[in-house]
C-alpha cells in the first residue's frame, strides 16, 4: 500500500511538472490533439521535466559514490572541489577555445573536474586522522582555491558575467536538442549499480578494503571518473545545484543504511524528486515569474544540511 501511494505520489509530482510553466497548456487540449500544446509538450516541458529527474538522480548518486570513496558523509562534489575544478575547465572553454560546441566544453569540463577530484582524494587518503569535518572543511578550502582562480581569471578575461551566468543552476533555458546529453546520467546509474559493492567495501577504507581484496586504487579511479562525468554533464547542461550529493545519500542512509547495492535506486529517486518538487516551486512562487532552483537549494539544501551537521552524522 505505501509503495501505491509513493509510485502514485511521484507520479502526481511529475504530472505537475508537466503542467506548471508561464505559457498556457492543458492536458484537456494535449489530450484532444491541440497542436500547440503538444509542441510546448515535446519542446519545453517534457525535456526540463526529463532534465530535472536525470540532474537530481545524478547528483545524490555522485555524492553517495563520493562518501564511499572517502568514509566521510559530508563529502559530496560541491564540498570536495569537483564543481570548481570543472569550473576551471569551463573557463579555459570560453578563454581559449570559444568557438566549443557544448560536448566540447563538457569534455573540457570532465578532465578538469576528474584531474581536481582525483588529485584531493589522493591527499585525503594519505591523512593520519580523517574526522568526520576534516574532509568537508579542507574540501571547501581547496574548492575555495580554484573557484578564486577561475574568479580571477575570469575578471582577466572579461568573461565573469558568461561564467556566472552558466554557473546558476536554472532550467529555465532546457528545450528540446539543447538536453540530450543528459541522458548520459542515466547510462551512468545503470553502470553504477554494477559496481556498487566495490563502493560498499570502499567504505570500510583503504586498507580493510584491500584486506577483503578489492583493488582500492582502482575503484578509487572509476569513483572519480563517475562524479566528475556527472558534475560536467550537468554543470554544461543546467549549471550549479548545490546539497543535493550531501543531504540526499544522508536522508536514505537513515532510513535503508549503507549497502550501496540497496540504497543506489532509492537514493536516485528521492534526489530526482527533491529536486523536481524544488523546481515546481521555483515556478510556483511568483508567475510568470520563476525563482532559479539554485536559490530554492539553497533554502531546502541548506536547512536540510544545517540538520544533518546538528545531528552529527549519525548512520541509520
Amino acid at each position: 500500500m505505501k509503495k501505491l501511494l509513493f509510485v502514485l505520489a511521484v507520479a502526481a509530482a511529475v504530472l505537475l511538472s508537466l503542467g506548471v510553466g508561464t505559457a498556457a497548456f492543458s492536458m484537456e487540449q494535449l489530450l484532444a490533439g491541440n497542436s500547440t500544446d503538444r509542441l510546448i509538450l515535446v519542446s519545453s516541458r517534457l525535456p526540463r521535466t526529463i532534465t530535472v529527474l536525470l540532474a537530481g538522480a545524478g547528483l545524490a548518486l555522485s555524492g553517495l559514490v563520493m562518501q564511499a570513496l572517502t568514509q566521510n558523509r559530508f563529502a559530496a562534489p560541491d564540498t570536495v572541489g569537483t564543481v570548481d575544478a570543472a569550473k576551471v575547465g569551463m573557463l579555459c572553454g570560453m578563454v581559449f577555445f570559444p568557438s566549443l560546441s557544448v560536448m566540447g566544453k563538457m569534455a573540457l569540463s570532465f578532465s578538469f573536474a576528474a584531474a581536481g577530484t582525483f588529485l584531493f582524494l589522493i591527499v585525503v587518503n594519505r591523512l593520519p586522522f580523517k574526522s568526520q569535518m576534516t574532509i568537508p572543511l579542507l574540501g571547501l578550502m581547496y574548492g575555495n582555491i580554484l573557484g578564486g582562480i577561475a574568479n580571477f581569471f575570469a575578471f582577466r578575461f572579461n568573461v565573469t558575467q558568461n561564467l556566472s551566468a552558466w554557473m546558476q543552476g536554472n532550467f529555465s533555458l532546457v528545450i528540446k536538442g539543447q538536453y540530450e546529453g543528459m541522458y548520459l546520467i542515466f547510462l551512468l546509474s545503470a553502470a553504477l549499480y554494477f559496481f556498487a559493492d566495490h563502493l560498499t567495501i570502499a567504505r570500510f577504507g583503504k586498507d580493510a578494503a584491500k584486506n577483503l581484496g578489492l583493488p582500492f586504487e582502482a575503484v578509487l579511479f572509476i569513483g572519480t571518473l563517475f562524479v566528475s562525468l556527472a558534475v560536467a554533464v550537468i554543470l554544461s547542461t543546467v549549471g550549479n545545484l548545490p546539497f543535493l550529493g550531501v543531504i540526499i545519500p544522508n536522508l536514505v542512509s537513515l532510513r535503508f543504511g549503507d549497502n550501496v547495492r540497496s540504497t543506489h535506486g532509492k537514493t536516485a529517486l528521492f534526489g530526482a524528486i527533491f529536486l523536481l518538487l524544488c523546481d515546481v516551486f521555483s515556478r510556483s512562487v511568483i508567475p510568470p515569474y520563476e525563482i532559479p532552483v539554485e536559490t530554492v537549494l539553497g533554502v531546502f539544501g541548506g536547512g536540510l544540511f544545517l540538520w544533518l551537521l546538528l545531528r552529527g552524522g549519525r548512520p541509520a
